[in-house]
């Protein structure tokens, strides 16, 4: 899969999986914990992964 399609995606099945508040409860929470959805342009910490399985935990955990 693109990296560039990875995150919609994870983000996407995230939802279904967990729920959307869920979802935006996790971002609200790793954002306040230091990490960037966007940096510079549309790329952030988010982008940064090439496994759907890893990006889901970082959501979840905010954890590399």
């Amino acid at each position: 899969m693109f990296a560039s399609k990875i995150k919609p995606y994870t983000f996407t099945l995230f939802a279904k999986k967990y729920g959307e508040e869920k979802l935006l409860d996790c971002l609200e929470r790793n954002e306040k914990n230091g990490v960037v959805y966007h940096r510079e342009g549309i790329n952030g910490d988010y982008d940064d992964f090439d496994d759907v399985d890893q990006l889901m935990n970082f959501i979840l955990t905010g954890v590399r």
